[in-house]
């Protein structure tokens, strides 16, 4: 039986249900079917199996690269090796901002600095102390500052010009007087002083006190670069010393005094002001004067006739010197005393003892002065003076020719006198000499 056959019965045995005929093409095309899904699926494989490979390789680049020392380089040269770029990176940024809190102001580098992702082969890792080192001694750092200019010339550099303003302005502080009662009527530079902006290398950069310092430095040329002119007032009251004058009395033998009135000193209120250049005083100048207390006059009376011949015969020494005074008693001699050195005779007597002079000659000095008080200086030639100090009158005048004997004024305790005497000198070329070689 054929097969056509046997597929007929069986349809018609099972005639309820529908006919199950498939055509050749179609298990031809099933056939296809089943062998193109098998190829999406070695598709799929291949692809899964090139991307995991790819994922292998980065993998095993990073850690290959992962320990690979960064360099730092300034100027296209290797400086310094890092861990990492990380910590190149970071050392950089460090020291920069150490650098630039030690001045207060933003620093960089003068020269090109940048960070290499590797660093040469066989490079010693350094930490980051030794890294900041290493950029301290290769690179310079620069900053926007300022500078102070002195007629022209730049004088310094530091970190801003806020702080250059600040330090002169410490400057003129430096000379304005502690005395309360001084007025400060001006402060400026004698020079032209100048800040200006400008780019800086931070190793000329001067803090405020060093800034100050240089301002006063005069070791160079003398003079400090920078010189603060001050003008001051001050308003005091003084005393107006009394004069001394002199009448002659009948009644008094010859050489004899008498105080008929008292000196008194008057007292006014004066204005001054005063220059000063960097503290040194350059000039003064009295504005105002008011009379407070009128001063009195002191009245002397004298002896009607001086016989200054009779003095001239006393004994004359060998140096042609006569005793200066009536009295003597020598309460002080010349020579060390209270540890220091007497400079002349302490002649012990009464206030208003006759003074004259020991040997003829020119008055040079006549008047108050200082711790002498009343003095006379006569200038006997060939570079001999003598000296009468702590008068209590002085009777001549600069430029008066005086002969031997010749009173000059009277004993008496001024200046930085404890009683009543005379202070004598004897002066040979500036220096002084024991009187008593000359008088006794």
């Amino acid at each position: 039986m054929s097969n056509e056959h046997s597929f007929e019965i069986e349809n018609q045995e099972n005639k309820n249900q529908k006919p199950s005929t498939v055509a050749a093409a179609d298990l031809k095309a099933q056939g296809l079917l089943r062998g193109r899904r098998l190829s999406v699926k070695g598709k799929l494989f291949i692809g899964g199996c090139a991307a995991t490979l790819v994922l292998l390789v980065a993998l095993a680049c990073s850690i290959l690269f992962a320990g690979q020392p960064a360099a730092i380089l300034v100027n296209g040269q290797q400086v310094a090796a890092l861990k990492d770029q990380a910590q190149a990176e970071a050392v950089i940024a460090d020291y920069l901002k150490e650098q630039g809190a030690a001045i207060g102001n933003e620093v960089y580098f003068a020269e090109r600095v940048e960070v290499a992702a590797q660093a040469r082969e066989g490079s010693d890792v350094l930490s980051r102390g030794k890294a900041q080192a290493a950029l301290e001694l290769t690179t310079t750092l620069k900053t926007n500052g300022a500078v102070i200019r002195v007629d022209g010339g730049q004088l310094l550099s530091v970190a801003s010009v806020d702080t250059a303003r600040q330090a002169l302005e410490n400057l003129k502080k430096t000379y304005l007087p502690e005395d309360e009662t001084m007025q400060v009527l001006e402060v400026k530079f004698q020079q032209d002083v100048e800040v200006a902006p400008k780019e800086v290398f931070v190793s000329d950069v001067l803090n405020l006190d060093e800034a100050k310092l240089a301002m006063k430095d005069d070791s160079l040329t003398g003079a400090a670069p920078v010189t603060v002119l001050v003008v001051l007032e001050k308003t005091k009251v003084e005393d107006v010393p009394y004069q001394t004058r002199f009448e002659t009395d009948g009644t008094l033998r010859t050489g004899q005094t008498k105080t008929k009135q008292t000196g008194v000193n008057g007292s006014r209120e004066v204005t001054i002001q005063v220059a000063q250049a960097n503290g040194q005083e350059i000039a003064r100048q009295e504005i105002s004067s008011n009379t407070l207390v009128e001063a009195v006059d002191e009245i002397i009376l004298e002896g009607a006739v001086v016989r200054t011949a009779s003095r001239s015969l006393q004994q004359v020494t060998d140096s042609g010197m006569i005793w200066p005074t009536t009295a003597t008693r020598i309460s002080s001699y010349y020579g060390p005393r209270s540890g220091d050195n007497h400079s002349g005779l302490d002649i012990d007597g009464e206030m208003g003892d006759p003074v004259w002079a020991a040997k003829a000659g020119t008055v040079v000095a006549a008047g108050y002065n200082g711790s002498y008080g009343n003095q006379v200086v006569l200038s006997h030639g060939d570079g001999l003076q003598t000296r009468y100090a702590h008068m209590q009158s002085v009777m001549v005048s600069v430029g008066d020719e005086v002969e031997i004997g010749q009173q000059v004024g009277t004993e008496g305790s001024t200046g930085n006198s404890t009683g009543s005497h005379l202070h004598f000198e004897v002066i040979i070329d500036g220096s002084t000499i024991d009187p008593l070689l000359y008088i006794k």
